[in-house]
């Protein structure tokens, strides 16, 4: 009996197929869990298939655990194309900008209420009182209006370092 090179090729594509089929298959054999529990307790967890007479247990799986549905292009309802994101984009970098700035200019008020109180520190000439003693010389005590105006600086920096923290707080919980 005489077979053509065209019968072998048949046969070697037809087993090559069967062994292909064969491993695949153990592919999805290999998804399977099991748990092995050995004489001193121990549990082990394989994807080898118990030999016979081997006591494991199938482990059962959900597929769906776990699975998180992939989030829509949709806002409010709306279908978004990349325009849309873009633009979003660029308005929240807008905002953020907008919100540094009014920290920017917040820490320049703080520093220049601290700068105010540092050259106001000295007394004007109108906040001083000269007040002679016979034969001791004379003492210089400040008026109350210079404490009054020491208080309202130290008042501006209160006030600055409180609208400091309020655009920083602003721009932690908004700026993107």
């Amino acid at each position: 009996m005489h077979t053509n090179h065209w019968q072998y090729k048949f046969i070697f594509f037809g087993m090559s197929s069967i062994i292909l089929a064969t491993q695949f298959s153990g592919i999805v054999l290999a998804q399977a869990l099991y748990k092995y529990t050995d004489a001193e307790g121990k549990i082990t967890y394989s994807d080898r298939v118990p030999k016979p007479g081997e006591k494991a247990e199938l482990v059962k799986s959900d597929s769906q655990a776990n699975v998180i549905a992939a989030p829509k292009n949709t806002l409010n309802g709306v279908k978004q194309s990349i325009t849309d994101v873009n633009a979003r984009g660029k308005q929240l970098e807008v905002n953020r900008e907008k919100l540094q700035k009014e920290v920017d200019s917040a820490r320049a008020e703080v520093a220049k209420a601290k700068k105010m109180l540092a050259d106001g520190e000295e007394p004007l000439q109108e906040e001083r009182q000269i007040v002679t003693h016979s034969g001791s010389g004379n003492t210089v005590i400040v008026k109350e209006e210079y404490r009054e105006r020491i208080a309202k600086l130290q008042a501006n920096i209160k006030a600055a370092e409180e609208n400091l923290e309020k655009a920083e707080q602003k721009y932690r919980r908004t700026a993107p």
